[in-house]
């Protein structure tokens, strides 16, 4: 069982952050500054759905780290754990 207070702080922070957003800015540096805001870098951190729901967090995920993923081919979902949760996870050092 993950530590859902953390997961869901970087996500708020994240979220509010890209709403936020200053010209130039990528996602990569708004998740990196929504995972130090929000301690989670090393976490056994749980995001609940936020990854996987249509929304602002999993847009920035995308973004950041979905240049090959392709929903119309990912039937099993696995393709967005290896191609985007995976490297999102070792980014931040996620347990």
């Amino acid at each position: 069982m993950g530590n859902h207070a953390v997961g869901r702080a970087m996500v708020v922070v994240a979220e509010t952050i890209a709403e936020r957003r200053k010209e130039g800015e990528t996602a990569l540096d708004i998740l990196d500054i929504a995972a130090d805001r929000s301690e989670v870098r090393g976490m056994d951190a749980e995001f609940d759905d936020a990854g996987f729901e249509d929304g602002a967090f999993r847009s920035l995920l995308l973004e950041a780290f979905g240049k090959d993923y392709d929903a119309a081919t990912d039937e099993d979902g696995e393709g967005f754990y290896e191609g985007v949760w995976r490297p999102f996870s070792e980014r931040y050092d996620l347990c």
